[in-house]
């Protein structure tokens, strides 16, 4: 079928269903999706250009919070210590061992000693 690559991407979705990408190109990568890069335009050996790859397309491994709905931002009410301590703080700060205190949002606070950890919590 000619033309069939034009309305489909490499893994079978419609070309229009992707975002528009956006921000300065950051790099190239081979046309046909190969892992070869490159900081300037380049070609391949059969003549055809490499693809500019914008910052909105490029993969990330760095965790992200889930996006939500409701953009207004949570009142902390406090911090809490990781291990259930009664312990609390009006601040940021670390226990004994180096774990960092839970913050304890509006709402949340149900006055009952268990420490709910929200999933994607790094104690580094």
């Amino acid at each position: 079928m000619a033309g069939l690559r034009e309305w489909l991407d490499g893994e079978g979705t419609p070309v229009t269903a992707q975002p528009k990408a956006t921000g300065a190109i950051i790099y190239y990568q081979d046309p046909d999706g190969k892992p070869a890069y490159s900081t300037t335009p380049r070609q391949t050996r059969d003549g055809r250009a490499f693809r500019a790859v914008r910052a909105s397309e490029d993969v990330s491994f760095e965790e992200r919070p889930p996006a939500t709905a409701d953009a207004t931002p949570r009142r902390i009410l406090y911090y809490r210590n990781p291990m259930g301590l009664p312990d609390t703080s009006p601040t940021p700060k670390k226990d004994s061992m180096g774990m960092d205190y839970i913050p304890v949002y509006e709402g949340e606070d149900d006055g009952s000693p268990v420490v709910r950890v929200p999933l994607g919590v790094d104690f580094h």
